[in-house]
């Protein structure tokens, strides 16, 4: 804080009285617009220098806000379009996979189902965060902020699930198909054969590693001149016999087809939860600051502070920084001219440090 105070000296690097118990430190009269003391005796004139800058702030960080204000309401419009993006590339991932769920392991499906989950759910925060974002509760943000935590969690658990198998799809599917092809055909196991058939019709094979394996499963019952019709290329009632050759079947076993299915439907998983991560966390930076921005409620709302104003010689709720005080009619005065006093610290017992 610093005054200007004409026709008066600074003395040891002491104040002037006259000075010192003005309203500027007097705590109770430094808040009062009708105080005399801040009028009288001396008349002193106030002039606030820093006010302009004050103003300039005070619009920088109000245009701040606004922007940040826009910024959140785009994110959270891509995030709305997002979360619609994972749940139709969880469905999709699911439908493709799900009718062979009962040739393996739950786990190959699970990261697939995680993904409709967090797509499904940051579709309806994304929503609500639209909604947060133009009414500027903050509040609301902060609910959101916490939400979008969560989700960011189960974003964690799906992409960690899908990089954690990505080694061992290859040993599990293995086993699986193997278990399972022994169960085709029975009454008790109707899943395990639906889900053979439409396997080796969709992806066009016959076994697990060729037609031959199915010589060895109770379904031929010895007879090793007989595959399942859904091996055929073209599957047509009786087309199973491969008594007179193998021209009308599918030779090719199933696992590697299968394979390269299941790597890359937790290779798009995994890129895909790691991309909306990394964005996520951008945009949860983003809520912060702009909830920091806010806190504010004068900044919030567009306005500057009412308590930085000053005018006529006149003081509001908070003292000036910069003061030009006229202390010309002190008949202690020596020699007229403005001295200059720098404030640089007023403790609570109002003793001023120069």
């Amino acid at each position: 804080m610093t005054f200007f105070v004409k026709g008066d000296k600074q003395k040891d690097g002491v104040l002037p009285q006259t000075l010192k118990s003005s309203c500027l430190l007097n705590g109770e009269s430094q808040r009062s617009r009708d105080s005399e003391s801040c009028r009288s005796p001396y008349n002193w004139d106030l002039e606030i220098r820093d006010e302009k800058n004050r103003s300039e702030t005070v619009m920088a960080v109000e245009g701040a806000a606004k922007i940040i204000k826009v910024l959140l309401f785009v994110f959270n419009f891509i995030f709305f379009l997002g979360g619609i993006g994972l749940l139709g590339v969880g469905i999709y991932v699911q439908l493709k996979i799900g009718d062979y769920v009962a040739l393996s392991s739950v786990k190959y499906v699970t990261g697939s189902i995680i993904i409709i989950a967090v797509g499904a759910i940051i579709a309806v925060i994304a929503f609500f965060g639209c909604c947060g974002s133009i009414k500027e509760s903050r509040c609301l943000l902060g609910t959101f902020f916490a939400l979008m935590l969560l989700v960011f969690g189960l974003e964690v658990a799906g992409t960690s699930l899908g990089f954690v198998y990505r080694d061992q799809v290859k040993d599990e599917l293995k086993k699986d198909l193997n278990q399972t092809l022994y169960q085709y055909g029975s009454d008790d196991k109707k899943g395990v054969t639906k889900a053979y058939d439409l396997l080796q019709e969709k992806e066009k094979c016959c076994g697990v590693y060729g037609y031959k394996d199915w010589r060895k499963t109770p379904f031929t019952h010895g007879n090793h001149s007989i595959v399942p019709e859904s091996c055929c290329k073209e599957v047509k009632q009786g087309c199973g016999d491969i008594s007179a050759g193998t021209e009308k079947i599918n030779i090719g076993g199933c696992y590697d087809k299968t394979l390269d299915l299941l790597r890359g439907n937790l290779l798009i998983i995994f890129g895909l939860g790691v991309a909306v991560a990394v964005i996520q966390v951008n945009w949860l930076y983003a809520l912060f600051f702009f909830c920091e921005v806010t806190k504010n409620p004068n900044i919030t709302a567009g306005k500057e502070d009412g308590n930085s104003k000053q005018s006529n010689g006149e003081l509001v709720d908070e003292p000036c920084n910069t003061c030009l005080i006229d202390n010309s009619n002190d008949v202690s005065s020596s020699e007229g001219g403005w001295n200059i006093f720098s404030l640089t610290h007023v403790n609570a017992h109002n003793r001023v440090f120069v």
